[in-house]
């Protein structure tokens, strides 16, 4: 590590203690409907001489310290207590609100994870399938042989599950029937090409074709341009994120977005004049 690195080290670790850490939320659409169907929970540190710091600043830094279970941890328990609070908020017709928290292979193999999880779900009372864990493809991968047991654990105690950054690894490719998953979400490379590129497209009707095949929704993220956005739709794909419909926002403006806000207008509607026009929802500058 370098001097900057060693002097973040314990930084981070004092953030934990004096709740310099926060979370922010961004939200998932439905492509269909247009609706906020969610969010996606992101760690950011309120750096007391550097500001506000995105995990691409910190997380490698995290991760050589053994930090990186300490911040999932802080992620989760604030975010259980906000997902509680969403109960208050006008339903969605057919469709529970959901919060997806990225998981960390050094978490997911914790010996108390699978309790502590469901702890933290009596304690808030969460609604099954609310709370979504995300764990990466290459987690799948090149972890412990105990992992697909680990992910039937967290369904039977009422847990949401998904494969983060699908496609970039290729092995899960053969084995989405055998996992307990309710979601894949799609790499952004893949998002990135689509609509312009027909050989990335015909990848990504595949995987959808493959994913709803075995009962999993797919989610694109990094979904930027309405014509990205549009295609995604014309393909199948069920649910986006991305600066197209949102940034991360606070809690409070996360949660009138789901109350008042639309993600965007589907294609079946007049495409806008401008292609890279985001379709910003309320509270968006």
């Amino acid at each position: 590590m370098s001097s900057l690195d060693l002097d973040l080290v314990p930084a981070l670790a004092r953030a934990v203690e004096e709740d310099a850490l926060v979370v922010h939320y961004q939200p998932e659409v439905d492509l269909a409907s247009g609706a906020v169907v969610g969010m996606e929970a992101l760690l950011r540190w309120q750096h007391p001489k550097r500001g506000l710091l995105w995990p691409v600043d910190f997380l490698a830094i995290a991760d050589r310290a053994g930090l990186l279970p300490t911040l999932g941890w802080e992620v989760l328990r604030r975010g259980a207590k906000e997902l509680a609070s969403w109960r208050s908020l006008p339903p969605i017709e057919d469709t529970p609100r959901q919060l997806w928290v990225n998981v960390s292979a050094s978490q997911l193999l914790q010996a108390d994870f699978v309790d502590r999880i469901a702890a933290l779900i009596t304690e808030h009372e969460l609604a099954p399938n609310t709370l979504g864990l995300e764990v990466t493809e290459e987690t799948l991968a090149t972890g412990s042989k105990h992992a697909p047991q680990l992910l039937r654990e967290l369904r039977e105690v009422g847990v949401a599950l998904a494969i983060d950054d699908f496609g970039s690894w290729y092995s899960a490719l053969g084995t989405l029937g055998e996992l307990p998953i309710d979601a894949v979400k799609l790499d952004q490379p893949f998002v990135r090409g689509v609509g312009s590129d027909l050989e990335n497209d015909s990848i990504v009707s595949s995987v959808i074709a493959l994913a709803h095949a075995h009962g999993v929704r797919v989610v694109a993220e990094g979904v930027e341009s309405w014509s990205e956005g549009a295609r995604l739709c014309e393909l199948g794909c069920d649910r986006a994120l991305g600066y197209l419909f949102s940034g991360p926002q606070i809690a409070e403006h996360a949660r009138l977005m789901m109350a008042h806000g639309a993600g965007w207008s589907a294609p079946r509607q007049r495409k806008p004049a401008d292609d890279q026009q985001p379709a910003r929802l309320p509270l968006e500058g």
